[in-house]
């Protein structure tokens, strides 16, 4: 009796270890045109409504919401939509936590911030919309399907509480992202798709920020395909771009929920994948970040970092489905998660070469040529063992923020151009602290993008060039002042 007894137990205790080593899913996120993110677009409408009748004082309310992505330091004239909010002096608890300041932290917090920013907003959506099983749709811009680069009908229905006229009138009105924009937006997800780092300057968290986070940021604001396009933008309570073309504004728009769950379901695409690699908990904690969030009943909760590293990493949702042929989530034949917990973050970085340009980026095409020493040099360490990783630098100056974006080709000769990354500006006067009260100064801001190009180069000694072609009518002048190849260990 005695063994069959813990013969029982065992079974039970296996029972429950199995349990708790499943999933953790109870909620999937939806593409915002099938059926199921239509309903949840529904829930969604019904709890927004509710959220902008409240106070904004409530922590629930839809403005303190955006607030806590970050809010403008001033509102011109007397705040119509929070007489207790005029500058920043006002702020409430938890408002202005974005990870939007340029800093180390911020890079390496950006996409787990985020995902327990609207991991929140979605607990709140059940609550006040009564659906017990909403999970925020995405908005799967990128895709082969037209109708999938057409904002969804409730979050440009006038009527709903979804809608903002401050958006780019071509996709309020119902039309497609335009054909120029979408090919860069598609030629920036194929790329992050082979990045084989989180962290660092080139990492997948840092160029995914930039495109499509950053691009699809200035585009829906009104940038990009006519920069002449101005809104009045009711958070800042005048006329300037619209309002997710603005770190200060962007989280009041209810797209900015849809944007933010295709930029985590990119995320945990990458992820699950054979290039997919996580920080480690040590990094995180060498390199906090705040993280306050409003429970629905209102109550305030602070995270540590331990906290925020078990529950992004342990979801209790999943996607209806995935990028890059991943699946969710990815477990060996014991039916442990094989993920590693390392990445570049602390690597070091050996120049090749870099020179500098001091040439502004214009109208036409720039062009500069690598020719045979430095084509030698770098194929010297491209070839020199296996898995190579080779880094493209560029150091740019802005002197305001460019509502422009840029395109970095390698171009060889006889070749098609390969698509190397995008340069963009989203929040980059917001990340150094310039606003109606601090000036940028004559030097301008400086900014560094890299982009690993190790799938782009070509085993030959043949010279090449890199090419930066301007895309937008903007007049905000950015100069090429340095240009570099590492590799990074």
């Amino acid at each position: 009796m005695k063994k069959i007894t813990l013969l029982f137990f065992i079974i039970l205790i296996s029972g429950l270890s199995y349990g708790q080593s499943k999933s953790n899913v109870k909620y999937i996120r939806w593409n915002a045109n099938t059926p199921q993110g239509q309903e949840n677009l529904k829930a969604m409408n019904i709890a927004f409504e509710k959220m902008r009748a409240m106070g904004c004082e409530m922590g629930v309310s839809w403005y303190y919401q955006g607030a806590i992505h970050n809010i403008p330091n001033a509102i011109n004239g007397p705040n119509a939509l929070c007489a207790a909010y005029q500058t920043d002096k006002d702020k409430l608890w938890a408002w202005g936590d974005c990870t939007h300041n340029g800093s180390d932290a911020a890079s390496l917090n950006f996409l787990l911030w985020h995902r327990m920013y609207i991991w929140f907003l979605e607990k709140m959506v059940r609550e006040l919309s009564g659906k017990d099983d909403f999970a925020i749709p995405y908005w799967n811009y990128g895709s082969k399907d037209t109708v999938d680069n057409i904002l969804a009908e409730p979050i440009r229905d006038k009527s709903g509480s979804l809608f903002t006229a401050a958006r780019y009138t071509v996709l309020n009105n119902g039309k497609p992202i335009p054909q120029k924009q979408l090919t860069q937006i598609q030629l920036a997800l194929e790329q992050l798709r082979t990045n084989p780092s989180f962290t660092g300057t080139a990492g997948f968290s840092q160029n995914l920020e930039g495109s499509p986070h950053g691009f699809m940021h200035n585009l829906i604001g009104g940038g990009y395909a006519d920069p002449s396009e101005s809104y009045y933008n009711e958070i800042y309570q005048k006329v300037t771009s619209g309002l997710m073309a603005n770190v200060d504004s962007a989280g009041f728009d209810p797209v900015f929920w849809l944007h933010h769950s295709m930029v985590d379901r990119i995320w945990e695409s990458w992820d699950v994948s054979a290039y997919g690699e996580r920080p480690t908990l040590e990094q995180l904690k060498a390199d906090p970040w705040p993280y306050q969030f409003i429970a629905p009943n209102g109550d305030h909760l602070t995270y540590t970092m331990e906290e925020v590293y078990k529950i992004v990493f342990d979801l209790d949702y999943k996607y209806d489905n995935l990028l890059y042929g991943s699946k969710t989530p990815v477990v060996a034949a014991n039916g442990t998660k094989t993920k590693k917990l390392v990445s570049f973050q602390d690597s070091k970085e050996a120049v090749i070469w870099e020179q500098k340009v001091g040439k502004p980026l214009g109208g036409t095409d720039y062009s500069h040529k690598v020719t045979s020493k430095l084509v030698q040099n770098t194929n010297k360490v491209f070839t020199s063992k296996a898995n190579a990783k080779i880094v493209l630098n560029l150091d740019v100056v802005a002197y305001k923020e460019p509502k422009d974006y840029y395109t970095v080709y390698l171009r060889y000769p006889k070749k098609k151009d390969v698509y190397v990354g995008t340069m963009t500006f989203f929040g980059l006067e917001h990340d150094h602290g310039v606003d109606e009260s601090h000036a940028i100064s004559e030097d301008g801001i400086k900014k560094s993008f890299s982009y690993y190009i190790s799938d782009n180069l070509l085993k030959t000694n043949s010279n090449y060039e890199i090419i930066i072609k301007k895309t937008g009518g903007g007049d905000a002048k950015v100069t090429l002042e340095k240009i570099g190849v590492s590799q990074i260990n």
